[in-house]
Formats: structure tokens, sequence, C-alpha cells
């Protein structure tokens, strides 16, 4: 994962969650945005309790744990 922080890139503003795609903890919100920004493949969460996991998946985007993260992609 370090040696893939060299491709990263930084957005000056995040946009905007669409309509409707409501979060229960404003510090997904970043994340989710951050993902949906650069079309990730994956966003990896742990936190079960704030419902990013629940959501699965956001655009193209999957949400899943890192133990599925690291079955599936690792």
């Amino acid at each position: 994962m370090v040696n893939n922080m060299q491709r990263a890139i930084v957005l000056g503003t995040l946009p905007l969650l669409p309509d409707g795609m409501d979060l229960n903890d404003p510090n997904d919100v970043s994340l989710l945005s951050m993902a949906l920004a650069r079309e990730a493949d994956y966003l990896v969460a742990g936190d079960r309790r704030a419902g990013l996991l629940q959501r699965v998946s956001a655009g193209r985007t999957r949400i899943v744990t890192p133990a599925t993260f690291c079955t599936e992609v690792l």
C-alpha cells in the first residue's frame, strides 16, 4: 500500500455526496466523497456501527471489510 501512495492524487475540494446518500458518521462523508470522486474500486471500512459497510457499494465503489479486501485483492 505504501508503494501505491506515490500515485496518490490530492483533491483540493471534496464533491458533495449525491442526493439521498446520507451517512450517520460525518467522518465517513469525506471518505466516501473521496472514493466517489476518484471512482475507487474499493473503500475499506471496519466500523459496522456507523453504517458505511451496510451500504455495500456506492457508484462503482465496493465498500468492504479489511478481511474481504485482503481475501479478494491481495
